[in-house]
C-alpha cells in the first residue's frame, strides 16, 4: 500500500520548495485548485512545469464556477475571491486524501502567513487538526514551514536546486511579475534577506 502525501500547490516559493523536498522523501500527490484566482493560468502553468521536472502528475480540481460566483458578489474583481481560502483548500485536500488513503496533507505556510491570516494561524490549524482526528485519525495535517521566514524557505529551496525563476508569486497573473503587488514585494524582500539575486528584469516595475 502506497504511503501517499497530499501537497497543496500554487506555484509559489513555499509550495514549490515543499513539493521538491517531499518528492525526495515520499510518494506525493500535488493538488492544485482553480478557485477563480486572478493568477490562475500563471499558477497552473508553473505547477505543471515543476511537476514535469519531478516526473509527477498534478491533480487539478475545478472550483472556477464557485470563484466566479464569489466575484459576482463584489464591486471589484478580487485577486483571491474566496474568503478564508485555506479552509476551502484544506477541506478539499482532506477529502481527497481520505479518498485515496493518504497519510499526510501538506500546506506550505510560513511564519508571516501564520500572523497575517486567521486561516493560517495556530487556533485555526489546531481546530482543523481536531476535526481530522475525529473523521480520519490516520491522516495528519503538516505545516513544516510555519516557524520559518520566507527567506529561510528560499534557502531550503536553493539547497534542493529549485529554479526560483520558474516559480510564480504575483497576484496579477502577468507573464512577468508586476513587482509592486503585496506578494511581489514580499518575494523581493525575502530574496534580498536570503542574499540571493533574482534574474534581471524579473519584475516589470519596482516599488516607489
Amino acid at each position: 500500500m502506497t504511503d501517499w502525501s497530499i501537497i497543496l500547490v500554487s506555484g509559489g516559493v513555499e509550495s514549490m520548495t515543499l513539493l521538491h523536498r517531499e518528492a525526495r522523501r515520499a510518494s506525493v500527490v500535488p493538488l492544485f485548485v482553480d478557485y477563480g484566482q486572478r493568477a490562475l493560468e500563471a499558477e497552473r502553468r508553473t505547477v505543471r512545469n515543476q511537476c514535469r521536472i519531478l516526473d509527477l502528475e498534478p491533480v487539478e480540481l475545478d472550483l472556477s464556477r464557485v470563484g466566479r460566483r464569489f466575484h459576482g458578489t463584489a464591486l471589484m474583481r478580487a485577486h483571491v475571491p474566496l474568503p478564508h481560502r485555506n479552509m476551502v483548500l484544506l477541506s478539499l485536500g482532506f477529502s481527497y486524501g481520505a479518498r485515496i488513503g493518504a497519510r499526510r496533507i501538506y500546506l506550505a505556510l510560513n511564519r508571516a502567513d501564520a500572523h497575517a491570516y486567521a486561516s493560517a494561524g495556530t487556533p485555526f490549524l489546531d481546530a482543523f487538526r481536531h476535526m481530522i482526528d475525529i473523521l480520519e485519525p490516520d491522516l495528519a495535517l503538516c505545516t513544516p514551514f510555519i516557524e520559518l521566514h520566507k527567506a529561510q524557505v528560499i534557502q531550503i529551496g536553493q539547497s534542493l536546486g529549485l529554479d526560483f525563476a520558474r516559480t510564480y508569486s504575483c497576484l496579477l497573473g502577468h507573464a512577468r511579475h508586476c513587482g509592486v503587488c503585496p506578494q511581489c514585494c514580499k518575494r523581493r524582500d525575502a530574496f534580498q534577506a536570503a542574499g540571493l539575486a533574482e534574474p534581471e528584469r524579473f519584475y516589470r516595475r519596482t516599488p516607489g
